[in-house]
């Protein structure tokens, strides 16, 4: 019985750190698409931004494809509640 609650735990924790996960690539997809768009305009207008702009973005893809993974997206609040040495508050 007590092993059918820790599946029923773990199989939760998974599934909200798959959400999570999901929700945080979505958002940083969205701000790379922002920046793409920002750098495309600033092209436009004459901005010399020159090789900024094919060096970043890719950067940026591997940091997107690096968070889409469930552990790391839902470690990193962990880490940075860890660095500011404050405790996880529920609401």
């Amino acid at each position: 019985m007590l092993l059918l609650y820790a599946i029923q735990g773990v199989w939760r924790a998974y599934r909200r750190a798959r959400r999570r996960a999901r929700e945080l690539s979505v958002y940083a997809g969205k701000e790379v698409t922002a920046l793409e768009r920002l750098a495309a305009q600033l092209n436009e207008h004459g901005f010399a931004l020159e090789h900024s702009a094919s060096e970043l973005f890719p950067k940026l893809g591997q940091v997107l494809a690096f968070l889409e993974q469930p552990l790391i997206a839902v470690t990193i609040p962990w880490l940075l509640r860890r660095a500011i040495r404050r405790p996880y508050r529920r609401r």
